[in-house]
Formats: structure tokens, C-alpha cells, sequence
């Protein structure tokens, strides 16, 4: 990265926060509204039906499996190995 593209980034990124530290500032001066009782959200995910999970609760729960058999020097290589080849593709 060039000095201009960083210098272009940390400004959007100081514009975003600006932003955002804007809409707190609104929505803590808003009138609270009265809370709705929310439905109990207590279930474990062995309770919840598998139609329901999500594609990406699917993929973790998937890679959780396959991840925890295997040395975890094996897994940081591999994931090493992901970020260079990453990095390299750029």
C-alpha cells in the first residue's frame, strides 16, 4: 500500500467513526420506547432444529469437528499457509 492509499483509508475510516459516534449520540438522546418481552432465547443449539441453523453455523460447526481432532501445530501451518497464499495471489 501506498502513503496516499493509506492516508485516503484512515480518512474514511475516521469519516465512518464520525459517523457512527453520530448515530449513538442520536440514538441515546431518542425517547426509550417501551421494551417488548423478547421470546427466551435460553436453547442450546442441540435444541434448535437443523432447518433452522444457518449455512455459516453449519460451516463452523463443521469446521469445529474437523478442527479438533487434529494438532494444533498442523493448524496454524495450514492457516499460515492460507494467509501467504493470499497474500501472494493479490
Amino acid at each position: 500500500m501506498s502513503k496516499d492509499d493509506t492516508t485516503r483509508e484512515l480518512e474514511k475510516l475516521r469519516a465512518d467513526v464520525a459517523a457512527l459516534s453520530d448515530a449513538r449520540r442520536e440514538a441515546a438522546s431518542a425517547p426509550a420506547e417501551p421494551q417488548q418481552s423478547a421470546p427466551d432465547d435460553s436453547k442450546s443449539d442441540a435444541a434448535v432444529p437443523a432447518e433452522q441453523k444457518t449455512q455459516l453455523e453449519e460451516l463452523g460447526d463443521l469446521l469445529q469437528e474437523e478442527i479438533r481432532d487434529l494438532p494444533t501445530i498442523t493448524c496454524l501451518t495450514v492457516f499460515s499457509l492460507g494467509i501467504l497464499m493470499g497474500r501472494l495471489m493479490r
